[in-house]
């Protein structure tokens, strides 16, 4: 039994499952370290070098568009299913939404506090007011919490640890 500050070694919740007449991509690794401490979500990260939450957000301009590998806290999580997540720095504007390649792969819906490594493609959003209310209903928030303006990740990989 893991403690009860690491995050779940399993899915809360999982993409829904073709039938079985339908054919099915090959899922991308979802592995738990041996002290179970860490899990992976997502393909095995490609890139060597990382950079802290803080200094993407310092130049998100210059990355729009390109893959990064990337460390912070998980500030929130998508409380229906995990199917995103807020990374943070340690200035509280430091922060991206974090979503997943192909909707292939979630992460807990106890991973906020969490300390994480993802690996993906940066992208500046300009966020409809409909779409900011779909997003302050998934985190249990108000309208006005959620920002006009964010920076967003889609992740090829995740890695969570406590």
């Amino acid at each position: 039994m893991q403690p009860a500050s690491a995050p779940t070694s399993a899915p809360t919740s999982q993409p829904a499952k073709a039938p079985a007449s339908q054919p099915t991509k090959a899922s991308p690794a979802a592995t738990t370290s041996a002290d179970g401490k860490t899990i992976h979500r997502g393909a095995a990260f490609q890139l060597n070098e990382s950079m802290t939450m803080d200094a993407l957000a310092a130049k998100s301009a210059d990355f729009d568009g390109k893959t990064v590998k990337v460390t912070g806290t998980i500030t929130n999580v998508c409380l229906k299913k995990g199917c995103w997540m807020v990374l943070g720095g340690k200035d509280k504007t430091a922060r991206a939404r974090v979503t997943f390649k192909n909707y292939a792969f979630f992460v807990p819906l106890d991973s906020a506090g969490a300390n994480a490594i993802v690996e993906g493609v940066v992208e500046l959003k300009v966020m409809s007011e409909a779409e900011r209310q779909h997003l302050a209903d998934d985190a249990g928030k108000k309208l006005a919490d959620i920002p006009k303006h964010e920076m967003r990740l889609m992740a090829s990989g995740v890695a969570l640890s406590r």
